[in-house]
């Protein structure tokens, strides 16, 4: 077990699979708390249960633990200073170029450059001392003030300034939970990252790295979401959806990116926030993610596009709770087919979240041209495998509650094994 200041933590804080401290837990459904990067390597190496108790689990079953992160965080701070007394958090840097670049970034009567921010995210790059310096002195609530301040008024002028602010916040590596204090609730943030993507998309700024802008905006836009109380989410504007769904369609937007597009899109729109789901849902983002989909997935899926088609999966069961969302999924040529394909060849969450979408799009108020669509491409035989694979209870039952609503239908229809579909009504 690793100590801190000569001291061994305690064994509840450390995580399950690495015998190490947490630095992010997160907690399954199980009640079990894993170190963030711990599980999602567990997951990306192809399990698709909980280590400890085997039970389905998939990337987005798990949440952050804030108060185990606190308590660990509390007993690290208590052993560095019953180890290192003399030692303050706020010491100086050592370098005196990392500390000359520390007092430039944190001057109180100038703004940082870009040049200057663009030095600092080079020297945090290749420098782990100097990193360490750099949040050590506060750095990173600096910068993500200074991009907060922008706000509403990102003109070509500031790009270069927010695209220094987006490297240098990536440089420093920062968890997402040490970023949540400041970027909780902070709506001028959610502004500026938002006013990033839609300027990037709309090609009205061509200077700097576009793309790897877009991805640092993204993914922290995506830890801003993540940690956002109702009052944000229910601030949140068509603008920023239609933003992010263009990153979800931009072919060239890396992988991470990707996701993490995904993750703010389906974790703006939590159970009870209807409002939102319809705005995402009009973005075109159930469209897009088919899309995804159809382009993406390989015949033997690896680690990452997995994970995508539990986050695309698990965004369509989402939106399918409103009629744009339903009405999307039924629209797009292969929307049913792909929801039907995914099942029992992902996850256990995939499973589950194919079913909700078929239960959704197939429900009582459908036309009878999607009930006969399930039949043609094979969801109605997918749902009968689900009856007979090792899935949860719930799930069998609403995969029998879709076949006995419109068993009528399909007991005549050619592409519908009548015996099969008899035998587990």
């Amino acid at each position: 077990m690793e100590t801190s200041g000569g001291r061994t933590a305690p064994h509840h804080f450390a995580c399950p699979i690495s015998l190490q401290p947490m630095q992010d837990p997160v907690t399954a459904p199980t009640g079990i708390s894993y170190d963030r990067r711990a599980i999602e390597r567990w997951l990306a190496d192809g399990h698709a249960t909980c280590p400890v108790t085997g039970r389905p689990l998939s990337l987005t079953d798990l949440t952050p633990n804030h108060t185990l992160r606190r308590l660990i965080l509390s007993w690290h701070r208590v052993s560095m200073v019953a180890s290192e007394p003399d030692v303050a958090p706020t010491s100086e840097p050592d370098d005196p170029e990392v500390a000359v670049l520390v007092a430039k970034v944190m001057s109180p009567t100038s703004c940082p450059t870009a040049g200057v921010l663009c030095e600092a995210a080079a020297s945090a790059a290749v420098n782990i001392t100097a990193r360490r310096c750099m949040v050590r002195a506060g750095v990173q609530w600096r910068v993500l003030r200074l991009l907060s301040s922008c706000g509403k008024t990102i003109s070509r002028a500031v790009m270069p300034t927010v695209e220094a602010c987006l490297g240098l916040i990536d440089a420093l590596d920062v968890s997402a939970d040490e970023l949540r204090p400041i970027v909780s609730g902070n709506h001028d943030l959610v502004d500026a990252l938002t006013h990033v993507l839609v300027t990037l998309e709309n090609g009205t700024y061509s200077g700097g790295g576009g793309n790897t802008t877009r991805d640092s905006a993204v993914r922290l836009l995506d830890s801003v979401i993540e940690s956002a109380d109702v009052a944000l989410l229910e601030r949140l504007r068509p603008e920023l959806f239609r933003a992010v769904t263009a990153v979800v369609r931009n072919r060239t937007v890396s992988p991470r990116a990707t996701r993490a597009a995904l993750r703010v899109l389906l974790n703006a729109c939590p159970n009870g926030n209807g409002k939102n789901r319809i705005l995402v849902a009009e973005a075109g983002v159930v469209h897009e993610a088919i899309e995804l989909e159809l382009s993406s997935w390989p015949s033997f899926p690896s680690g990452k596009s997995r994970r995508v088609t539990e986050l695309v999966m698990a965004l369509l069961a989402r939106l399918c709770a409103c009629a744009e969302g339903r009405a999307a999924v039924v629209a797009h040529p292969a929307g049913i087919a792909l929801v039907a394909k995914r099942a029992l060849r992902v996850s256990a969450a995939t499973d589950t979240s194919a079913v909700r979408v078929l239960a959704a799009v197939c429900g009582r108020a459908t036309s009878p041209e999607v009930v006969r669509e399930m039949a043609r491409v094979g969801a109605v035989g997918k749902l009968c495998c689900v009856l007979q694979a090792d899935c949860d209870q719930d799930v069998k039952e609403t995969a029998r509650a879709v076949l006995r609503m419109h068993s009528g239908v399909w007991c005549g229809s050619p592409c519908v094994s009548a015996y099969l579909l008899s035998r587990y009504l």
